[in-house]
């Protein structure tokens, strides 16, 4: 699997266990941008089923997040995907995918994610991990999920490659969703031989702070 450079939105906070002194960055809030010039941005997923594994991708993410580095505890944000630029490698059954029996992106055509709280989470220096608790809306439906995270947070005066403006947060997610959760039927007899009726994905993103 091609790998992908980890990054933000999702992401927040608990307050648990976390030392403050931890962070060694300036204490305050900021807000974090995706950045679109950051071809990494995505959400991959996978599909597994008996007949066949499809893994897809995503390019149309973007979103906001606020974060205080020194107070994980208070991060706010959302995070979407366009529901028309997923891809999977094969244009006939990307046409089904984004099409109304399947994920209809005339009708519903974005992915979000809205952070509401984090949990259980462990800071060492500026990296984290923890549980992000959120609204997940696809195909018109919203459910509460619990997703694992894992955050690292570069102050701008600390970046060496990307030359992208401000402070860096990267982040990545991994979690699964129930198609049938939301109501995502598709062509009969489809899901549960050639595409799972669990997809599974990870979201691996960049974003960064104004200068």
């Amino acid at each position: 699997m091609k790998k992908y450079f980890l990054i933000i939105a999702l992401v927040l906070l608990s307050s648990v266990g976390i030392s403050r002194a931890q962070l060694s960055v300036s204490s305050g809030p900021k807000v974090a941008t995706i950045n679109d010039k950051i071809n990494q941005n995505q959400f991959v997923w996978l599909s597994k089923a008996p007949l066949e594994n499809i893994q897809g991708t995503s390019e149309g993410v973007k979103g906001t997040i606020t974060i205080d580095p020194k107070d994980l505890s208070k991060l706010t944000g959302t995070i979407s995907t366009d529901v028309a630029s997923m891809k999977t490698g094969n244009g006939p059954r990307d046409s089904h995918l984004v099409g109304p029996q399947w994920l209809d992106a005339n009708k519903y055509p974005q992915i979000t994610f809205k952070i509401a709280s984090v949990t259980n989470v462990k800071v060492e220096g500026n990296a984290a991990t923890g549980y992000a608790t959120g609204t997940f809306t696809m195909h018109g439906v919203s459910k509460s999920l619990l997703i694992p995270f894992s955050l690292r947070y570069v102050p701008e005066s600390e970046k060496t490659r990307l030359r992208a403006p401000g402070d860096l947060v990267m982040f990545a997610a991994d979690f699964d969703i129930a198609l049938k959760d939301f109501n995502v039927a598709g062509t009969d007899g489809v899901v549960g031989s050639k595409v799972g009726e669990t997809i599974h994905i990870k979201a691996q993103l960049f974003a960064n702070t104004a200068s």
